[in-house]
């Protein structure tokens, strides 16, 4: 297929419409299209309409791809550059022990990775798989980050049309302060996966085994139960914490297993826990009135103690508040994603930028080295 024609064919599959009006604000204030015909717009695409009413923006799906038919190069070039910086659903933690960057800088020599300022990138390489991609490749401050353009090909379960093609992105970010290594990735909807069994986890794979090559390294996953378990530990220490456990699961010893979610409540309390954990610290005077009182509050705290400590999380949830409630950055961390050595963390609603993930990212890697402070 065209490459207009699959970034034509990703846009219709796959952009939500977010994404959509982010891409024609970017069109737009590069004057690249405008809804108006001024001196500065003397080189834009002008939306119009047929009877010479005046134009109203829409920032859909349809002006998107008019901005791509008639400003091809310079519409896939702010795509592209978008894929940098969109929010992803999924990313996979993973650190670097061995030094790196003179391997980097040796590989981009080779032409094993093109960088976008390099006067031989047009646009990113497809490839049908990640061992045969040539990675596109930008820096930004401490980020080294490459970026595998991989051409999907799925079917529809319809008899004809069924054929559906598509570009889909899996960002690598190498942070040459901490070195920690995150791939970040997006949901394909099912018929793009063909229903493949495993896919995520291959992808994350075939991207980790093409770094180590490129960059001859191993790729080390981190213990993200550890570090969360040292972070809900610390939560109890003060009551003003930018972080919350927000939904956790919990599988006992017994064999019995619950979810616990605070849902959409402003204080993030875990429901049962969070409850008893009110009980217990509104009324201390109340507990301490007698013997019986007493045992009555050990025996809380067992269950406490039991549910969070005691029992296994295959996965949790922790929320990075904000003031503003749709800021707010929720995460689900789920350890050893489908019995793979490294976890997954699953980013919630569109609002967790690339700016947010990093942050998310040094967060955890900051309570990673207290914790191992602390076991030294």
């Amino acid at each position: 297929m065209e490459y207009k024609n699959l970034i034509q064919s990703t846009i219709k599959e796959v952009y939500p419409n977010y994404l959509v009006k982010v891409l024609l604000k970017k069109l737009e204030e590069k004057n690249i299209v405008s809804y108006k015909e001024d001196l500065l717009t003397q080189n834009a695409y002008i939306f119009s309409n047929e009877d010479e009413t005046p134009y109203h923006p829409k920032y859909d799906t349809t002006e998107l791809l008019a901005a791509l038919d008639n400003k091809t190069n310079e519409v896939i070039s702010v795509v592209q550059e978008q894929e940098y910086e969109s929010p992803y659903s999924y990313s996979a933690l993973f650190e670097i022990e061995e030094e790196w960057k003179d391997n980097l800088d040796l590989a981009i020599q080779e032409g094993l990775i093109l960088p976008v300022e390099s006067e031989n990138y047009n646009h990113d390489q497809l490839a049908n798989n990640v061992m045969n991609s040539i990675p596109s490749y930008k820096k930004a401050s401490s980020l080294h980050i490459l970026k595998f353009s991989l051409h999907l090909i799925g079917y529809l379960p319809q008899e004809h049309d069924n054929k559906r093609e598509i570009v889909y992105p899996v960002v690598c970010l190498l942070n040459s302060e901490t070195n920690m290594v995150e791939i970040r990735f997006e949901k394909v909807k099912g018929y793009i996966s063909n229903g493949e069994s495993g896919f995520y986890v291959k992808k994350v794979e075939e991207v980790k085994q093409k770094i180590e090559s490129l960059l001859g390294i191993e790729l080390l996953a981190i213990n993200l139960s550890s570090i969360v378990k040292y972070i809900k530990e610390s939560l109890n220490e003060s009551e003003e914490n930018e972080v919350a456990v927000s939904a956790q699961a919990l599988e006992y010893h017994t064999g019995s297993k619950a979810v616990l979610d605070s849902g959409n409540n402003d204080n993030m309390i875990l429901p049962l826990i969070g409850n008893l954990k009110d009980i217990l610290k509104n009324n201390e005077e109340l507990f301490d009135a007698n013997d019986q009182t007493k045992q009555i509050q050990e025996m809380l705290e067992e269950i406490i103690l039991e549910a969070e400590y005691l029992s296994d999380h295959p996965w949790i949830t922790l929320a990075w508040k904000n003031d503003v409630k749709s800021k707010i950055v929720k995460v689900k961390f789920l350890f050893n994603y489908h019995g793979q050595d490294f976890s997954v963390l699953q980013y919630y609603g569109s609002n967790a930028d690339s700016e947010r993930m990093s942050y998310v990212t040094q967060f955890i890697f900051d309570n990673k080295q207290r914790l191992a402070s602390q076991t030294e």
